[in-house]
């Protein structure tokens, strides 16, 4: 119950309305770290079982760098877009997926959008302070003192599902790696009955609006009347929508929608597949739907796993976002030229339908361009999982010899300098001061000097004329 309202809660979230009003579903996920942090340190203590190396989702990087601090264990973390907190540059405003007008970076964006995009987490500083305090609290009551590692910068390993392309490019430490799109080699091939549909229809599109969101009634309602809006204009001739026995919770089965020259059905009708240019499954392969060579078109949240399916695979996307990474992932997408998004608050039917016929149709051929040139990039950036692999091995290796007798000789090999020295050293503070001082002794003496000579001139000259 407290999972589906989470998930309520984040439907009718707008990053305009900051972090306070969602920082329920904060506590409700990291109320899981004493379970996490209590069973890992049992994992970790016993000799047994003890790792020598720990991969983690970033939902669990809270317990999972405790035991890097606690027992030494290397780690690495994984997060499906650039890690907020982390590697801040001055030319991306705010935080990614918590943006207020999602502006990837300030190149276009107004100086107001940049000024809103930087007060976002100055607002939820009261939120967060309690938060804060919450949370060492919790920590307190089992018995952890530390602090776990938050800076900008680390030596630990941070994996990043996602590729320059779709991410805007930033300046990274040696420590964040982007490494996507993290794909099988092989996936799931067609069942008949999706093999069959996108045999008999020439422009599919695809739809998918993920595992968990449960759309409201309302929303159904305006999707599938875009959706038919879009067949009876013939910007498509199918559909496939892949939505699970919880997200049609809200599906209103009576509701009636009416095609061109087609009788009256409910939507029970529908996803009876009563229209054979509708097909609703319980679940589709998705990335062999992606890509067959019929399917035009993909109706997505947006999550990472999707965006990169739909990059690799080259099929243009039209975005409905709700949240977190979805809401930054729609903006980057659209961005990178490959699609179009909408707004969860305010989009309409007509827009639905307007949107999948300017993709489809592309008209100056400028969404299949882009594409093709994401597409060519994802392929080839998909190589770099065994990059990770390789900086996960090297990590290990690195770990292993660093230390003699017990004790440390060497750094971790992905620290850089800066994080071994004070800030007036790594940033020059001392070397600027050092030039000022210096710039000041030399002006002042170089000052002094001219108003002795001229004091000497000037005295010269008035004993001579005298």
């Amino acid at each position: 119950m407290e999972t589906e309202a989470h998930y309520r809660r984040m439907l009718s979230w707008s990053p305009a309305d900051g972090l306070s009003s969602i920082m329920k579903s904060k506590y409700l996920w990291d109320s899981y770290w004493t379970d996490t942090y209590l069973h890992l340190k049992q994992i970790v203590s016993d000799p047994v079982t003890r790792p020598d190396f720990i991969v983690a989702d970033f939902f669990a990087d809270a317990a999972v760098k405790d035991m890097m601090v606690e027992f030494g264990v290397p780690i690495a973390i994984v997060w499906p877009q650039m890690p907020f907190l982390m590697a801040p540059v001055s030319y991306i405003p705010g935080q990614p997926g918590f943006q207020v007008d999602m502006s990837l970076t300030s190149e276009h964006a107004s100086i107001i959008s940049r000024i809103r995009n930087e007060m976002v987490l100055f607002w939820a500083l009261p939120s967060l302070l309690r938060w804060m305090n919450w949370t060492k609290a919790m920590r307190k009551k089992i018995g952890v003192m530390h602090k776990s590692p938050s800076d900008p910068k680390h030596d630990y390993l941070v994996l990043v599902n996602s590729l320059f392309g779709l991410e805007a490019p930033k300046d990274l430490p040696p420590s964040i790696v982007p490494c996507g799109p993290i794909l099988s080699d092989s996936y799931m091939e067609l069942d008949e009955k999706h093999a069959k549909f996108l045999q008999q229809h020439q422009r599919v599109l695809y739809v998918a609006l993920g595992t968990h969101i449960i759309l409201e009634t309302a929303d159904v309602v305006k999707i599938l009347e875009g959706l038919i809006q879009a067949l009876d204009e013939n910007h498509i001739d199918g559909v496939i929508w892949a939505v699970g026995s919880s997200p049609r919770k809200e599906f209103p089965r009576t509701q009636k929608f009416a095609r061109a020259g087609q009788p009256t059905r409910t939507l029970d009708d529908l996803l009876n597949q009563e229209d054979s240019d509708l097909m609703f499954p319980l679940f589709a392969p998705q990335r062999a739907v992606l890509e067959h060579k019929n399917t035009m078109l993909f109706l997505t949240h947006g999550g990472s796993s999707s965006a990169n399916e739909a990059l690799y695979h080259g099929v243009p996307v039209l975005t409905l976002g709700f949240f977190f990474d979805q809401l930054s992932n729609s903006a980057r997408l659209r961005s990178a030229g490959v699609g179009l998004c909408l707004n969860k608050l305010r989009y309409t039917s007509s827009e639905i339908c307007h949107g999948i016929g300017l993709i489809v149709g592309d008209s100056d051929g400028r969404f299949a361009r882009d594409v093709k040139r994401i597409k060519d990039i994802a392929r080839i950036a998909s190589k770099r999982k065994h990059l990770a692999a390789d900086m996960i091995e090297q990590s290990m290796i690195d770990e292993e010899y660093r230390f003699h007798d017990g004790r440390e000789i060497h750094p971790r090999y992905l620290q850089t300098a800066d994080m071994r020295m004070s800030s007036w050293r790594a940033k020059n503070r001392d070397l600027r001061l050092l030039a000022l001082g210096t710039s000041l002794v030399v002006g002042i003496n170089a000052y002094l000097g001219y108003c002795g000579v001229r004091s000497l001139l000037t005295n010269a000259y008035a004993d001579r004329h005298v």
